[in-house]
Formats: structure tokens, sequence, C-alpha cells
């Protein structure tokens, strides 16, 4: 009786139950997975494509993994550069509806080569090869780097680069071409930016309203994100590039941009402004015909400790969610990767409005998470990709989560979703505010959507007993309790205690375990 009281209390001083682990994309684990980017398709399918150092033979080489709608993979991994010579690098991934992809990197055609071109290649829906890889640039003086690219519903694709020494030494200009559904050129290489002489880091969205719309950064001392649009038939853009703020900023930055079904689109930058020490996270609503929804820049992050950088942003027809890295709350210089979320307000005019609170995604905080990417589903939930370093146990890997990030069901603490908590949600039923403790998918009120995630949880167990049985010896006992002290507030992959899966062993696991004390498990 004093063991189960022991038990029963330590357990319920506990609040929330421990969460899933991140999901790893790559298999091979030596050397360094870097550079993730992620594409899906219409029914949630998706693609991860990323850069791998010595797997192709020759330093870099670019590889993917299909997953399905579950997060659960499709395929092994694969390798979609043909030319291997040299360091292929910067990997870009685009996906239509039916889930054809195209995927696009920087690269030398030999050793040695210092002019790097722009290589791609398309798949169809099964990962089958479409007529190999292919050069996309036209113009081959110079380097040509960072490359992106954009799918419409029909396959129909464009692929943005800088281009160095243009249109003088030293200078970048940003080209593109644009691509037929079957993969032929529509007319010529297109030289997109027109202003200012030096410009950096495309990003590209496309609609079905043939129209493609680039953003990019440009500046030398101090910088501006510009944005340009033009038609999808591979005229010249009609239009001059504008300021997407009119305030420069003093660092060098990359931003995103995701477009709706409606042609409404986000713009998502980071920048240190003369009002702040730091980098932080800034977003602006644009209408379909181009005219600002709001006139000020948004302030998307709430933590404003450290810097924020790196966004990536995506879209459906009723939200939007933006992604960066961030410092820690501990401020020891670690970067780990959040996420918030955003009513998408379509042509409505007024500033964006969060659903809920800034959120951490990822669940294993050792070391550094590094540079997310995020594709969102018409349902209004998101995959985000990023690298881990030492997560898969050597170096940086390729690692996911899905969201929205649903909370634990168990609001009492005592290891199951049962009734007691069911009447929690409903005492809470239709409030609004924070914090509330039955609010599961974070937007500070209790709907229909905190219910059908607290009946994914239903009459669950929150911790499985084969999964706390470290001795494997089919029962939980006291040889187990002395695994998990024996790394006790540890911190790193593959320990022994660590439940949770998120890089430390403390009372999250300790909770799982005496939950189970002196029980059998089943075999």
């Amino acid at each position: 009786m004093k063991r189960t009281l022991v038990s029963y209390l330590v357990i319920t001083s506990i609040f929330a139950s421990a969460p899933g682990t991140d999901f790893q994309v790559n298999t091979r684990t030596s050397n360094n997975q870097t550079d993730a980017d992620i594409a899906m398709d219409a029914n949630g399918n998706f693609v991860v494509v990323w850069t791998s150092y010595g797997q192709d033979g020759s330093s870099n080489g670019i590889f993917g993994r299909r997953f399905d709608s579950n997060c659960s993979p499709m395929c092994d991994e694969f390798q979609i550069n043909t030319t291997t010579s040299g360091n292929q690098k910067e990997p870009a991934v685009a996906m239509d509806s039916s889930g054809d992809f195209v995927v696009v990197w920087q690269g030398p055609q030999a050793i040695g080569d210092t002019n790097e071109d722009i290589f791609a290649q398309r798949f169809d829906a099964n990962g089958q090869s479409l007529a190999g890889e292919f050069r996309v640039n036209t113009h081959t003086d110079s380097r040509q780097l960072s490359p992106a690219a954009a799918m419409d519903n029909d396959g129909k694709f464009i692929i943005v680069w800088e281009c160095a020494d243009d249109p003088a030494p030293g200078d970048r200009s940003i080209h593109g071409q644009l691509y037929d559904r079957f993969g032929s050129k529509i007319k010529n290489e297109l030289t997109i930016s027109d202003q200012p002489s030096i410009c950096r880091y495309p990003n590209v969205a496309m609609n079905d309203s043939n129209e493609v719309i680039v953003v990019w950064t440009g500046g030398s001392a101090y910088y501006y994100v510009y944005v340009r649009n033009f038609p999808a038939d591979g005229n010249e853009p009609l239009l001059n590039s504008k300021k997407v703020d009119d305030e420069q900023f003093s660092t060098l930055t990359e931003s995103s941009i995701t477009i709706d079904d409606m042609g409404n689109y986000v713009i998502a930058w980071d920048g240190r402004y003369t009002d702040s020490n730091d980098e932080n996270i800034y977003i602006k609503r644009f209408h379909w015909s181009h005219a600002p929804l709001h006139i000020a820049r948004f302030l998307v992050n709430t933590l404003q400790i450290g810097d924020q950088t790196d966004p990536s942003v995506a879209i459906n027809d009723n939200s939007f969610i933006v992604v960066w890295e961030g410092d820690a709350e501990s401020q020891n210089g670690q970067r780990d990767i959040f996420g918030q979320r955003f009513v998408n307000q379509g042509e409505e005019i007024g500033p964006p409005i969060p659903l809920g609170d800034e959120f951490q995604i990822n669940l294993y905080e050792v070391n550094d998470q590094r540079y997310p990417d995020v594709a969102m589903r018409e349902n209004g939930e998101f995959v985000s990709v990023w690298q881990s370093n030492g997560q898969g146990g050597s170096g940086y890997g390729i690692f996911g989560q899905a969201g929205p990030k649903v909370g634990s069901a168990d609001f009492t603490g005592d290891g199951f979703v049962n009734f007691y908590d069911y009447g929690i949600l409903a005492q809470e039923w239709l409030k609004e505010g924070n914090p509330l403790r039955a609010d599961l998918v974070d937007d500070n009120k209790i709907d229909g959507q905190d219910l059908a995630a607290f009946c994914e949880q239903w009459l669950t167990l929150c911790y499985q007993c084969d999964e706390v049985d470290i001795y494997s010896d089919g029962k939980i006992d006291f040889k187990d309790y002395c695994l998990l002290a024996t790394n006790w507030k540890k911190c790193g992959p593959n320990l022994n205690g660590d439940f949770t899966g998120n890089g430390i062993v403390d009372l999250a696991d300790l909770k799982a375990l005496t939950f189970h004390w002196a029980k059998t498990c089943e075999q």
C-alpha cells in the first residue's frame, strides 16, 4: 500500500504527459545531413530533400525521402543528383497536387569547376525519375547560387536563383526559368531583379492564376526585402519590384513567401531594425492585387531575447504558419525550432491575427536545431523539418515534427485519459482566454477541435508498459529504476530512461516508470 501511495504521489505531482518524439528523415547517419526542404501534395503526402556529405562518393550530394500523411516513410532514402563530382548543395523541392515533384540544387559540372550551375530533376508521384538530371541556367559565365522552386497544382513550375557578377563584376541579380508540366522551358531565362545591384536569397510562390511572385533581399550595408510578380507565360515582368517594408535593416536576411488558392499571399523575413538589438521574425500580408493588407510589419515571435532567424511560411484557406529557429529561453546560444499559427483572413484588411500562442516544435532539446522548413495541409495540420545536431548519433541529421502541437488530454495527471479529464474539458467548454487547461490545440478557446483531439486520446494510457521496461525482462521494478537513475538529468541521444525522447532523463520519464511500477508487461 505504501509503494502504491508513493507512486500515486509522484504521478499526480507532475503535470502533463510525455510527448512523442521527433521523426528521423535520413537513414544514413554518418557525417552531416543538412539543409532540409519539404513539399506536400493535396493528400498530405510529402517529400523531404537534403544535403548529405560523402554519401554520393564526392563531397556533398542531394538525397530525398517520401512520406505519407501520417509521417510514415513510403520508401527508402534515394539519391537525386546524377552528377556526383564536386559539391552538390542547397536543395529545394516543389510538388503539385497529385504528388509529382521537382528537386533543384547548385553544383559544379566537374571537380575544380568554380562556375557553379543550377541543376534539377523531376519525379513522378511514385518517386520515379522523369527524363533525368538537367541544367537549369542558360547564363554560365559565373556562379549560379541559392536556388528555390515553386509548382502549381497542374505541374507547371519555376526555378529562381542568384546570378553572380551580373550585370557587373561584384553584383548579383535574381534570375528565373519557367517550365511547363512536361519539363519543357517556357521562353528564355528571365532576369527578375531590377534593383538594387546586389540581390540575394530568392524565394518564390506560384498560384493557379498563371502568376509568379518572387521575393529577395537587396542591399549592401543595409537591406530591404523586395517583391516582384510576373505572368507564368514567360513574359517579362510588367511592374517594377517594390519594397515589402520601407524601413531598412542591418542584417542580410532570407525571406519566405506562401500563397493561398485565392492569390492572397504572406511574406516572412528576419531582420535587425534600429528598435531592436536582436533579429526578429516579421510578416506582411498582401491582397491578390498586390496591395498590402496592413501598413506596418507584424512581429511574429513572442520571445525577443536572442536572434530569431530563418523563417519559413506555409498557408491553406483557413490559416497559415510561420516557423523559425531561435535562441532557447536559457539563452545559452542553443537554437530550437519555434512556430506561430495565424488566421488566414483572406482579403480582409488588418494586421495578422495569431491563432494561439508561440510554441516550440522540436522535442529533442540538446545542441542546435537549425534551418527549418514547413508545409501545410488543407485541414490545418503541418509538417516541419530541420537539421538537428547529434540527435541521430553523428553530426547533423534531418528530423521532423507534425502539428498542430496537440497537448496531453491527461489534465488530472493520473496517467489515464478518462472521464475525469472529460469533466475538465466540459467545464471549460466554449470558454476563451489564456491559459485554459483543456486547450489541446492552443488557440485560446475550447471548442470542437479540442474535443476531437481529446477523443483521439480517450481511455488510453499515457505510457505503454513495454516502453519503460529498460531492463527488457517483461516487468517494471527496481532494476529499471536503477537504469533510469544512472542517467538522471543527463542529456544526449539514446539514453536509458529517456522515454519521452526529448534528450534528457527527467520527471516526465520518472512519471512513466512509476505509473507502471511493480507491473508485469503483457507479452
